[in-house]
């Protein structure tokens, strides 16, 4: 959902000769549009900008109850025989270009049905290509892949490992079975199974439906237990780099949603769930989109059905820690994660998604349970990533006079009721106040680099999309707030070099 905020940015632009005494301002404020989670906010009338800070005085700010106050020290860099201040001007803040790599798991159980009576592939790609066509995804950038990818040549089922060549062995079904088994326990070894227990093969009833053991046995409706087709152990490719390498590549919306679309048409579900490699492929090619274009925010979408079954890593820990480096690296890219499940197996799969969602940085996870209407629910929930992704990541625009000097930066909110507060700095994700939250740069100045986007901590996301009506200023051009890690927030702490 799409709300409209009045937001100012102010820029310091050149030294004008006047007299040190205020951060004088010359702005404008401009409605613009900024995604934000939740509700709908009113276009509230122009407002002035933020009150100015004194470079040359100790100034207290005042924070929402509770919260220590905020002293600006002197700036050691500006002296009362400087003769300078800081002229401003202003522009419209922008929340970051986004940029989706989408993994899609197309396993052959995406045939199941839907309580629709239509498969699950067919009503992620309805979903998939009402987003892709949807006016609100506009300027949305979207990479495509597809999981597992598939060795050309391969035969669909075995019977034994030479029909599979150089892709074998044979993978065939087993199940630990004695005279007192009440249920299947996958194995491939006798001492895998309980004593009075063998490792045989898993069988299925043709006419009674269900899973069987041994074969030969009769089923409930007379007929007779007949083996599972084997499935060739090297068919599904698990290698990273296949999975990096998208379908479709990178291409704005809405130009690129026929190649998007057509691409979904095109492909038919088949194979196992690889998903670990998928997700390491994913997030190595995000990566590298995030580095070719820094003032983009890019994220991974991981639709499945299924939890992994095959390629290394396949325990969900292992997986999770996957998502959560690919967070945690430089640059950052976040996991979303979308399951659709049927009604016994969605209870199953919700904790070990969310696990995966949290190692992303953006649990937890959607599961969609195929009683509901799948399509619809799918759509909503990648309108909702579309939203979370870029609702507080911020642009920094370039100023038109002069350079910006981001030792003297800071972040402003003003709430519904004028309140206005100012937002710390925090040097890094990993530096963020779980309680008064934050913001940091996508790099850190120190190294050189010069940072093109702002990011709110998660404590100060939240707050942000709990207020659809507050407007964000970012100012420059006075001494940056910092939160410390011993009393509060103050300039005492490092500041942005």
């Amino acid at each position: 959902m799409t709300t409209r905020r009045h937001t100012t940015i102010v820029l310091a632009c050149a030294a004008l000769g006047t007299s040190v005494g205020s951060c004088a301002k010359v702005s404008r404020t401009i409605p613009g549009e900024v995604t934000g989670a939740g509700g709908s906010g009113n276009d509230a009338g122009p407002r002035d900008a933020p009150a100015s800070v004194d470079a040359g005085a100790d100034v207290q700010v005042n924070h929402d109850a509770g919260a220590p106050e905020i002293r600006v020290e002197p700036d050691a860099t500006v002296t009362t025989s400087t003769d300078a201040a800081c002229a401003m001007q202003s522009a419209v803040a922008r929340t970051s270009p986004l940029d989706l790599y989408m993994m899609v798991d197309s396993s052959g159980s995406m045939t199941d049905k839907t309580a629709a009576g239509t498969t699950k592939w067919a009503a992620v790609q309805s979903a998939m290509g009402a987003f892709f066509n949807d006016p609100m995804s506009a300027g949305i950038s979207v990479g495509l892949q597809y999981f597992p990818l598939i060795q050309p040549n391969v035969p669909t089922t075995c019977a034994s490992n030479a029909s599979c060549g150089s892709f074998g062995p044979c993978d065939l079904y087993r199940t630990c079975f004695g005279l007192t088994t009440t249920q299947i326990v996958l194995c491939t070894a006798n001492s895998e199974c309980k004593a009075g227990e063998s490792c045989v093969q898993l069988g299925q009833c043709p006419l009674s439906g269900g899973s069987c053991a041994p074969l030969g046995v009769y089923c409930p409706l007379g007929d007779t237990c007949v083996p599972y087709d084997g499935y060739c152990h090297g068919r599904d490719r698990c290698d990273v780099a296949s999975y990096a390498a998208p379908a479709v590549s990178f291409a704005t919306l809405p130009g690129a949603a026929a190649s998007l679309t057509s691409s979904l048409t095109a492909h038919m579900p088949d194979g196992r769930t690889p998903t670990g490699p998928a997700l390491s492929g994913a997030l190595q090619a995000g990566q590298a989109r995030a580095t070719a274009v820094p003032d983009h925010k890019v994220a991974v979408v991981l639709v499945t059905d299924g939890l992994p079954t095959e390629c290394a890593p396949l325990d969900i820990p292992a997986i999770a820690a996957v998502a959560a480096s690919g967070a945690a690296g430089t640059p950052a890219v976040p996991t979303f994660v979308i399951g659709v499940f049927g009604p016994d197996e969605a209870a199953t799969a919700r904790p070990n998604l969310d696990a995966l969602a949290a190692g992303g940085g953006t649990g937890p996870a959607v599961v969609i349970d195929t009683s509901q209407d799948v399509t619809k629910a799918l759509q909503a929930a990648l309108n909702r990533i579309r939203t979370m992704a870029v609702a507080c990541s911020f642009q920094i625009p370039q100023p038109t006079m002069g350079a910006i000097d981001f030792r003297k930066v800071n972040v402003q909110v003003s709430g519904a009721g004028g309140a206005t507060s100012t937002i710390g700095y925090v040097n890094g994700k990993a530096s963020c106040d779980a309680t008064r939250g934050g913001w940091y740069y996508d790099v850190d100045p120190a190294t050189g680099q010069s940072p093109s986007t702002i990011i709110a901590c998660d404590a100060t996301c939240a707050q942000l999309r709990s207020d659809a009506s507050a407007r964000i200023d970012i100012v420059l051009g006075c001494q940056t707030i910092v939160i410390t890690l011993d009393d509060g927030i103050r300039t005492g702490g490092r500041a942005p070099s």
